[in-house]
């Protein structure tokens, strides 16, 4: 007969175990979506990956009700601290996201990979009729990329 191995760690001490408090976020420092959003294994059979932000709120103030999302006030994905945190639908958080000013194409959405000014130059090097290869390869971008800036579909001009 072998001796018993350690228990294994509930979920709750899996979760905190992997939680960095500062006086502000609270930083989730395991594993990530390819999203941006902290991660935990369930733990539970079938395995099925977590939400660290819920975890956190449902630790903090209970089951989530179906439909609902917990949306994040501080714009920190990483962040599970759930006085940052709150509840909402799809919508509000499609509206939280237009009143910020962080959809996909608005310039403080922080995964921009390009600055205003590099917006700027590649739309004036395509007008003045520099080949898509040449600039996506200066700028670390495709060439799709490039002629949706230049052409307006992405960044419109008044973000510039």
């Amino acid at each position: 007969m072998t001796a018993p191995g350690p228990r294994p760690c509930s979920l709750v001490e899996r979760f905190w175990s992997k939680v960095n408090k500062t006086e502000g976020c609270w930083f989730w420092t395991a594993s990530t979506s390819k999203s941006g959003y902290g991660q935990l294994g369930s733990g539970g059979r079938p395995h099925t990956m977590l939400k660290a932000h819920r975890v956190s709120w449902e630790l903090a103030n209970g089951p989530i009700r179906d439909g609902l999302w917990v949306l994040h006030q501080c714009d920190n994905p990483i962040c599970v601290n759930p006085d940052h945190l709150f509840l909402g639908t799809n919508l509000d958080n499609i509206a939280d996201m237009n009143r910020k000013k962080r959809n996909l194409f608005q310039r403080n959405n922080p995964s921009l990979k390009l600055s205003d000014g590099q917006v700027k130059e590649i739309r004036d090097r395509r007008s003045n009729g520099e080949r898509l290869r040449s600039i996506a390869k200066d700028f670390g971008v495709t060439e799709g990329t490039v002629s949706r800036i230049a052409s307006g579909l992405r960044r419109s001009a008044t973000n510039c």
